[in-house]
């Protein structure tokens, strides 16, 4: 009888735990809108810093879209204990102490019930939801609802570190023109834990690395980059078990939650829809990085720990569960704000 029961309390409180992701996961789209209507735009991924402050620190995490919506998800004091002259910081370097007291600081909004590990690479706050950079970037860069700015010519307000197109800067609702109900704003990511030097089948947590696709596809090709699209995603799908990740660094998927830099440390704080749910990330070698921690160049994948998929958080506030399954081009085009893709009702 006790193995009859077992597996029934299990799955029950599995359900339990999916549905308070799914709430968590309303809660930031409620955040968002009602950030929109404060400043009708959406939040950008990240922050630029001055010219000058750049000048005096080359290695720097601006404060990204969760420090932003902090006053939207009720964390005022949370918000105003942030100095926004400076970056998010990144406790391995202890380069911005003055941040440090929100970096420690936990909130359960961020944090999905199923996730197994609580100690992120770099000991500091971790979240387990992520921002939707868009989809395959060799078709085109940054189409997603969170992108970061344009850099200013006149370096105010700042510089944006990483490739940057005519997807960047602010827009608004109005711009998601795929439909609000058919773009991804959020999803999850396991948190990044552990150390680097891994191969695909020695780490129990392969979604949370990098590992190396053999392919380089610049940004930006257009049309002509779907093929292109589907290569580097066949190659990373049947990449060997004994293939290292890129880079030895330890996964840092969430961690440093309220920082974020577009150009190298990607999966801090976002996720794209180019290789499905629940997949190896792979890097792209037009991404000339050399540690792992991704670009908009390379494939970043969602992860999660409920059964067969991962929940999504929509452009409209809605929440859908996502399979591993789904077909490879609705997940390129549930990515994209502006790409003008039809995605039926059945695709996902």
């Amino acid at each position: 009888m006790i193995a009859l029961l077992l597996p029934a309390v299990q799955a029950a409180r599995e359900a339990a735990r999916r549905a308070q992701c799914v709430n968590n996961l309303k809660q930031l789209g409620l955040a968002v809108h009602n950030y929109h209507s404060q400043q009708n735009v959406f939040p950008p991924l990240v922050g630029n810093l001055s010219a000058a402050w750049f000048k005096i620190s080359s290695d720097w995490w601006p404060l990204d879209w969760t420090a932003m919506l902090l006053p939207q998800m009720e964390q005022q004091p949370l918000y105003n204990s942030l100095n926004w002259s400076l970056h998010g910081g990144n406790p391995s370097y202890n380069n911005t102490p003055q941040n440090s007291t929100v970096m420690f600081t936990q909130i359960s909004v961020v944090l999905c019930p199923s996730e197994n590990l609580k100690t992120p690479t770099i000991q500091a706050g971790y979240k387990n939801y992520v921002a939707n950079t868009g989809g395959p970037s060799v078709i085109s860069a940054w189409n997603g609802i969170f992108v970061p700015f344009k850099p200013d010519p006149n370096d105010y307000p700042g510089i944006s570190e990483g490739y940057t197109n005519g997807n960047c800067g602010s827009f608004g609702i109005e711009s998601a023109t795929d439909g609000s109900s058919n773009t991804a704003m959020f999803c999850e990511t396991l948190v990044g834990s552990g150390s680097g030097s891994v191969t695909i089948s020695t780490t129990k947590r392969p979604t949370t690395y990098l590992f190396p696709s053999g392919q380089n596809f610049p940004p930006d090709a257009g049309l002509n980059g779907g093929t292109q699209a589907l290569q580097f995603y066949n190659a990373c799908k049947s990449l060997p078990g004994s293939t290292a990740d890129f880079g030895g660094l330890g996964p840092a998927n969430g961690n440093c939650w309220i920082s974020g830099h577009p150009g190298s440390f990607f999966i801090f704080d976002a996720y794209n829809h180019w290789m499905p749910p629940n997949s190896l990330g792979c890097d792209n070698q037009a991404d000339t990085n050399t540690g792992g921690y991704g670009s908009v160049q390379d494939a970043v994948p969602p992860s999660s720990n409920h059964s067969g998929g991962v929940n999504m958080g929509m452009a409209d506030g809605s929440v859908k569960f996502i399979k591993n399954t789904i077909n490879i081009q609705s997940w390129w085009a549930l990515g994209t704000r502006n790409q003008g893709e039809v995605v039926s009702s059945d695709a996902f």
